[in-house]
C-alpha cells in the first residue's frame, strides 16, 4: 500500500549521496524505502533526479567538507531543474542547522538524523513552497523513532544493518557525535528481535547491529518486568531465538568490552569472528586527553581475551594521528601496539580539530608535515601487518556469504568470510545471497582470492 503523500506524478526520481558511517548508509536505506512508498523511483544519477538528498557526515573535517562541497555544487542542479528538490540530513544538518539555509539559498529541507521518520511530511511541506526545518534531538525512548518495519528494507544480498540504538553517552574530547546524534536511545528487544525475524523471512543470512557505542546496549527483557538485560543477553536471545546465521556489530567502546562479552565469542557460533575495536592511540597520556576512559594496557588485556577465546579472530581497529600534544614517543607506542595485537585492518586518520568538541580549544600542535609523515608510518606498518595475516590464510577454507558480482574483475564473485576478509572467486551467479564454502588460494592486502571448496 503506498503512502498517502503519494506525489501526482508517479514517475519522479530520488538520488541520496551518503557521506560517512554504517548508520548513514542505514539511515539512507531506511529513507530509500520511504521514498519508493511515497512513488519514487531511484535515480542512477544527479542529473535525472526529481529529489536531491545529501545524507552528511561532520565527525571529521574532509567528511564535513565534501560534503559541503557536493552541496554547493547542486545550485547547478537546480538552476538547469527549478522543480528539483534539495535537501540536507545527517550530522552536517545537525550541526550547521538554519545557517544552511542562509548559506545556500537554493536548498528545501534540513532535517536532523532523529527526524528522518518525518520524511514524507517535509517532502510535501517543500513541495507547497516551505522550507522545513527539523532539526530537534530525541533523548528518550517515548520520541524516537526507529524505523524498524517501515516496510521492506534494503540489503546486500543475505546481509542486512539492524539499527539497536542511537546516540552517545562518551564525551570523548575529539569527537562531535553525542552532540549531533544525541544520547543513546535503546530499542526494545521485542522490536530488534521482530525485525531480525522478518529480515529472516526474507532470505536475509547475516545482520550486523549498529550504534554509536553498540556494546552500551541495555532494556529492560520486557515491558512487563524490570528485569534488565545488557548486549551480550540480546546476542544470546538473536541467535537462540531466531533463524540468522550470522550476526555482527558495528561499533563497540573498549570501555564496555565485559568479560562476558569476551567469552561469548568462544561460545556463540553464530557470531562472527570479528570485532571492529577502536584503539585511536597506543599512548596512555594521549588517551586520556582524548577521554577514551580505557588504558593501552586495558585494551591489550581485552584483544588477548578475545584471541584467547576465539582463536584466530580478527581484530581491526580506528586510530588518529597527531592528536594534541602527541610527541613522537606516543607515536611509537601506537606502533608498537600495533605490532602487539597486530590487527588485520586499520582505519587511520589524521586529526583534524573539529568545533563544538572539547579538543577544539586545545592546542593542534602536530604540524600538517609532521601529521602526514606519522599518517604513513601507520599505513605502512599496517599494510605489511595485514599482508601477513592474509598470506598465513592461503590453503584454509571457510564459508562465505555471496554478496555479488565482483565490481572490478569480469566474472568472479565476491563475498565475505567470517572474519570479515573479503573474497574473490569463480563462480555462478545464482549462488548471490548463499552461504558457499571457499578455499583461499592468494591474498592481497586488502581481500583474498579463492575457489569454490567442493
Amino acid at each position: 500500500m503506498k503512502d498517502s503523500a503519494m506525489p501526482e506524478n508517479h514517475s519522479k526520481r530520488y538520488y541520496i549521496r551518503t557521506f560517512g558511517c554504517q548508520m548513514n548508509e542505514h539511515d539512507s536505506s531506511k529513507m530509500g524505502v520511504m521514498l519508493e512508498n511515497m512513488g519514487y523511483l531511484p535515480s542512477e544519477s544527479v542529473e535525472d533526479a526529481d529529489l536531491l538528498l545529501y545524507n552528511t557526515c561532520t565527525i571529521r573535517e574532509k567528511a564535513h567538507h565534501k560534503a559541503i562541497s557536493e552541496i554547493g555544487r547542486s545550485q547547478l542542479l537546480k538552476k538547469k531543474n527549478p522543480n528539483l528538490l534539495v535537501g540536507v540530513c545527517g550530522c552536517v544538518a545537525q550541526q550547521e542547522k538554519d545557517s544552511l539555509f542562509e548559506i545556500y539559498p537554493h536548498l528545501d529541507l534540513v532535517f536532523g538524523p532523529d527526524k528522518i521518520s518525518k520524511l514524507p511530511f517535509m517532502i510535501n511541506s517543500a513541495i507547497n513552497g516551505e522550507r522545513p526545518l527539523m532539526v530537534e534531538l530525541v533523548n528518550s525512548s517515548d520520541g524516537y523513532e526507529f524505523l524498524g518495519d517501515i516496510g521492506r528494507q534494503k540489503f546486500e544480498a543475505g546481509a542486512a544493518f539492524v539499527s539497536i540504538m542511537k546516540g552517545c553517552n562518551c564525551a570523548c574530547s575529539y569527537c562531535i557525535v553525542p552532540k549531533v546524534r544525541g544520547r543513546e536511545v535503546c530499542r526494545t528487544p521485542l522490536e530488534i528481535m521482530t525485525e531480525v525475524n522478518r529480515l529472516v523471512d526474507a532470505g536475509v543470512r547475516e545482520v550486523t547491529l549498529l550504534g554509536q557505542n553498540v556494546n552500551a546496549y541495555t532494556s529492560k527483557r520486557s515491558l512487563d518486568t524490570n528485569s534488565e538485560m545488557n548486549f551480550t543477553d540480546l546476542l544470546r536471545m538473536i541467535s537462540d531465538s531466531t533463524g540468522i546465521e550470522r550476526i555482527r556489530f558495528t561499533s563497540p567502546h573498549p570501555k564496555d568490552v565485559s568479560l562476558e562479552l569476551i567469552e561469548e565469542y568462544g561460545k556463540n557460533e553464530k557470531l562472527c569472528p570479528h570485532i571492529h575495536l577502536p584503539i585511536q592511540s597506543g599512548s596512555n597520556k594521549i588517551l586520556k586527553a582524548m577521554r577514551r576512559s580505557y588504558t593501552r594496557e586495558r585494551y591489550l588485556e581485552i584483544a588477548a581475551g578475545l584471541k584467547t577465546a576465539r582463536p584466530g579472530i580478527s581484530i581491526t581497529t580506528d586510530i588518529i594521528v597527531g592528536f594534541c600534544g602527541e610527541k613522537i614517543e606516543d607515536h611509537h607506542h601506537t606502533l608498537d601496539l600495533m605490532n602487539e595485537v597486530k590487527f588485520d585492518s586499520s582505519f587511520a586518520f589524521k586529526y583534524s580539530p573539529r568545533p563544538d568538541t572539547e579538543a577544539f580549544d586545545f592546542a593542534d600542535d602536530v604540524d600538517e608535515e609532521e601529521k602526514e609523515r606519522r599518517l604513513a608510518d601507520v599505513l605502512d606498518l599496517q599494510s605489511n601487518l595485514s599482508k601477513s595475516a592474509n598470506e598465513s590464510l592461503v590453503g584454509s577454507a571457510g564459508n562465505c556469504l555471496v554478496y555479488g558480482m565482483d565490481r572490478m574483475k569480469k566474472g568472479l564473485l565476491t563475498g565475505r568470510m567470517p572474519d570479515n576478509r573479503i573474497i574473490h572467486f569463480s563462480g555462478n551467479p545464482y549462488l548471490i545471497g548463499g552461504i558457499v564454502r571457499v578455499r583461499v588460494t592468494g591474498a592481497f592486502r586488502n581481500s583474498l582470492k579463492g575457489e569454490l571448496d567442493l
